[in-house]
């Protein structure tokens, strides 16, 4: 696999090529002047959100965002700059080979029209992981204007907790209410894994973009096949609505960066391991709930590794016992491809190790970590085999992405991995 470096020491080792060339234009009113003769643009991530979306709009060119404009200033010389201009040249090009895994558009809508600048976003379920959803969407732009709680009892439980005390927005305990009232863009579908299916195709027929959590849809009291039907038909309701389905299968996100830092060769990747230990709370879960729980996370990204891989089901092996879960299988590929080994590893620990999340591609193993920056705001930290990488939390760019026009996971995608998932899981009975 090629040589994988952080990106910021990258772009140190390129520095002074980079300014003995002067390749870099800098300023807003230069940019356009010579917008033509540009390879890229690098914004940094403290730029402004309407910046951010006035740029991808104006520019033509690719845009790629990374760095602080404190690094701007350490790298390059340029206090206070959060935008470079990059011309044309050889080593432009190969700077945007490093910065790949960086790049940002404004995607076109299936209705050929974009995203609001500021979407109206209604989080459906916000007293567990849709409190962060509220933030990050906050944090991204967009308006957060209402959340849907179970009784008025949970919603005043709930309210004090968002965006540490300010939010503003309203509250309902009846979705088509909401609906009706908000008006909103976006909504965002945090509830329990059994009520997936009723408020995705509630806010879908409304003419809204859905991003929905992980599992896509799941209710133990279903068939399989009715399970993936219902899936199958909330991708068919997105596509006749013409609306953004995505699902927040978020290390899908973490994989792209992974691949994209340490290209697998030509013929593609021969083995891939998924192991994602998250805390057990001494709840008590089984392993099938450890699967379901977990294991979207996992299968997403090597539905990003091998995105026309099939499932062989004859070289399927499972163990599923306590809160552990795992499975090996061998992935089938076309057009000249390797086939994949793989193994998932899922377990809910009540013990030391609580917390393990890993990718390995071949013999390049990814270790995923995150930690709060100076602001304050918790940042995803990536081990790779030359270094330590920052970048924007998972959830975060699953949400930047969405509020651009593109899904990290779309429902076509999330179909297949629940396909694997509820399969994978029947079979270990």
């Amino acid at each position: 696999m090629s040589e994988c470096l952080p990106i910021s020491p990258a772009l140190e080792r390129l520095a002074p090529f980079i300014l003995r060339s002067r390749l870099l234009e800098v300023g807003r009113e230069r940019l356009t002047q010579v917008s033509h003769k540009l390879a890229f643009l690098l914004i940094t991530e403290d730029i402004s959100v309407s910046s951010r979306r006035q740029l991808l709009a104006a520019f033509p060119c690719p845009v790629f965002q990374c760095l602080q404009s404190a690094d701007i200033a350490r790298i390059f010389g340029y206090n206070g700059t959060r935008l470079l201009g990059f011309r044309r040249s050889p080593l432009s090009a190969k700077i945007m080979q490093e910065l790949k895994m960086c790049r940002i558009s404004l995607k076109a809508l299936p209705d050929g029209k974009s995203m609001p600048r500021h979407p109206r976003v209604a989080v459906l379920g916000a007293s567990g992981i849709g409190r962060h959803h509220i933030s990050w969407w906050q944090l991204e732009g967009a308006a957060v204007c209402a959340f849907l709680g179970h009784t008025p009892d949970s919603i005043a439980a709930t309210r004090p907790k968002l965006l540490n005390g300010t939010f503003s927005g309203n509250a309902y305990t009846c979705l088509e209410e909401l609906l009706d009232r908000e008006k909103p863009d976006i909504v965002d579908v945090c509830l329990p894994p059994e009520l997936h299916f009723e408020a995705c195709r509630t806010a879908l027929t409304a003419g809204c973009h859905v991003l929905c959590e992980k599992p896509f849809v799941y209710d133990e009291n279903l068939s399989q096949q009715t399970m993936l039907e219902q899936a199958q038909q909330l991708t068919d309701l997105a596509r006749e609505k013409q609306c953004l389905l995505g699902v927040c299968t978020q290390y899908a996100v973490a994989a792209n960066f992974c691949l994209a830092c340490c290209p697998p060769p030509p013929e593609g990747l021969s083995s891939y391991q998924g192991r994602l230990v998250s805390p057990g709370r001494n709840r008590a879960r089984g392993a099938r709930q450890t699967w379901i729980d977990l294991a979207p996370h996992m299968l997403a990204a090597l539905q990003v590794a091998a995105p026309d891989g099939e499932l062989d089901w004859q070289t399927l092996e499972t163990d599923f016992a306590g809160q552990k879960a795992d499975a090996r299988f061998v992935l089938r590929r076309k057009r000249g491809k390797r086939d994949l080994a793989c193994r998932i590893q899922t377990l809910h620990a009540d013990a030391e190790p609580f917390n393990v999340r890993q990718l390995t591609f071949e013999d390049q193993v990814f270790d995923i970590a995150g930690k709060p920056d100076e602001n304050g705001i918790f940042q995803l930290e990536i081990s790779t085999p030359r270094g330590t990488v920052s970048r924007p939390d998972m959830l975060r760019q699953v949400i930047r992405s969405f509020s651009l026009g593109k899904t990290e996971v779309s429902g076509a995608m999330a179909v297949k991995n629940m396909q694997w998932l509820l399969e994978i899981l029947s079979r270990a009975g």
